[in-house]
């Protein structure tokens, strides 16, 4: 189980690092100069910028509802059974 957890972690920052680089990577204006394209009817830039956004939403998204970057609290599962007295 601690396996499988640390592999998620493992595959999210991969996932995060290749979001973020691919965002702030400075090359994409050598190819967008070179014809005139268009992504979702707007220019290259935008639309490769937005394309990358919405990849990185949805890899948080994912992350959030995987529990990413929580640990369990071993305290309050003791203590959930017992009463206070």
């Amino acid at each position: 189980m601690r396996k499988r957890k640390l592999k998620r972690k493992i595959i999210i920052w991969i996932m995060l690092i290749i979001g973020f680089g691919a965002m702030e990577f400075p090359g994409i204006f050598y190819v967008q100069h070179k014809i005139e394209p268009y992504i979702f009817s707007m220019p290259f830039i935008y639309g490769y910028i937005l394309c990358w956004w919405i990849y990185m939403c949805l890899v948080i998204f994912a992350a959030y509802k995987l529990n990413w970057g929580n640990e369990p609290d071993k305290r309050k599962d003791k203590s959930k059974g017992k009463r206070d007295e």
